[in-house]
């Protein structure tokens, strides 16, 4: 079929003519007239039946409307010149999922976006499932998760933000932190109760998992909601964190945390952004992501 026909198709159902439809789309009549023949032939329909001095839509006509719109400014979308986007001026919404895991980097990120465009929004929410699923269900923009994010999912696109590395969080007074100035021991990380983060999974975390695989166990004092949370938790009491070393940087600075080397290997995590491939080409969300990259490439390890 010859997709030229749809345009002539949606000019003949708005204006109900031949001559007006040929008018606007600067064809002859009899050119649009051997359209309209084509099209009844298409889809086995008269489409349009003479009715006074007009032309009246079939049902079948009638129901080709929606889906008719639709094609067409799908089209159009695909074959558009790129708009420019322009930062500055912009009032757009931008929807970001971010874990607890990234959640650290928000204040450089909204620093970024603010700087260059103090009039747009950033809506932040923590996903409930994988990143996947959160872009699916919630319409977001963008999605930073620990890798791999996407195996074979069709529609989406993957980046490779950096990765962090594994610290021990202490407030400046433990014994730990006095006892040991780079590296805690091991048998003193076990002695003192775990500040565990709630990831949402139900399986054992990382972090168990290597304690566990050196035939050990650790006795947990809290399970907290966040790594900010916890930190704030760690800072007043004797109980023990470990977290990303780049990520939670900032704010143990703030509330005087000390950082020591863990008593055995925890590996890296790698960070991903992840979004629709229907986003990939829009100029504003391109522009969005670029920010989002560049502040986590400066805070993440490559």
């Amino acid at each position: 079929m010859d997709l030229n026909l749809l345009v002539a198709l949606e000019a003949l159902l708005e204006t109900r003519s031949v001559t007006a439809a040929a008018r606007r789309l600067r064809v002859g009549q009899p050119a649009m007239s051997h359209a309209l023949g084509r099209l009844r032939a298409v889809f086995g329909d008269p489409l349009l039946v003479r009715a006074g001095r007009g032309l009246e839509p079939t049902p079948r006509a009638e129901a080709l409307v929606a889906p008719l719109g639709r094609v067409l400014r799908d089209a159009a979308e695909l074959l558009r010149v790129e708009a420019s986007f322009e930062p500055a001026r912009s009032r757009r919404t931008f929807r970001l999922v971010c874990p607890d895991l990234t959640l650290t980097a928000l204040p450089e990120v909204l620093a970024a976006l603010v700087a260059a465009a103090p009039h747009v929004r950033l809506d932040v929410r923590q996903p409930g499932v994988g990143a996947i699923e959160a872009l699916a269900a919630g319409g977001d923009d963008l999605a930073l998760a620990a890798a791999p994010a996407v195996a074979d999912a069709p529609g989406y696109v993957q980046r490779a933000l950096g990765q962090v590395d594994w610290a021990i969080f202490l407030r400046a007074r433990h014994p730990l932190a006095v006892a040991h100035k780079r590296k805690v021991s091991l048998a003193g990380w076990l002695a003192h109760p775990h500040v565990v983060v709630r990831t949402g999974s139900s399986s054992p975390s990382m972090v168990e998992r290597v304690i566990a695989g050196a035939g050990h166990a650790r006795r947990v004092g809290l399970v907290a909601p966040g790594f900010l949370a916890a930190a704030q938790v760690v800072a007043r009491t004797d109980l023990v964190l470990a977290a990303p070393r780049q990520l939670l940087a900032a704010a143990a600075a703030d509330l005087g945390l000390v950082v020591r080397a863990p008593p055995l290997a925890l590996p890296a995590v790698r960070t991903v952004a992840v979004w629709p491939e229907r986003l990939h080409l829009d100029p504003a969300h391109r522009w969005f992501r670029g920010v989002v990259a560049d502040v986590l490439a400066r805070v993440l390890v490559r």
